[in-house]
């Protein structure tokens, strides 16, 4: 129905062969292709003991997340590079 597909994107920051592609719906769509210090600074202190899927999906970012993940990242902004800018990038 309408509004009711969400969707759930990570970002490897190891090879992680596991988890990259190897069934139907894990497709790869990204790549950092000019500096990974802003993936540096994500926090990863949650590890696999952060919110759920379910609640993030039931419940969103609320006060109850905030406050029993304080320290929790927020993609806010995101946008395609062109491919004649992506190999401008000196590696």
């Amino acid at each position: 129905g309408l509004n009711s597909r969400s969707v759930q994107t990570f970002v490897a920051l190891a090879d992680n062969g596991r988890l990259g592609g190897g069934s139907p719906w894990e497709v790869p769509f990204a790549q950092v292709v000019a500096s990974d210090a802003t993936l540096d600074r994500i926090t990863t202190k949650y590890g696999e003991k952060g919110p759920s899927q379910g609640y993030l999906a039931s419940r969103g970012v609320d006060a109850d997340l905030r406050a029993h993940f304080p320290d929790l990242d927020y993609l806010t902004t995101c946008f395609r590079v062109d491919d004649a800018a992506a190999r401008a990038v000196p590696s």
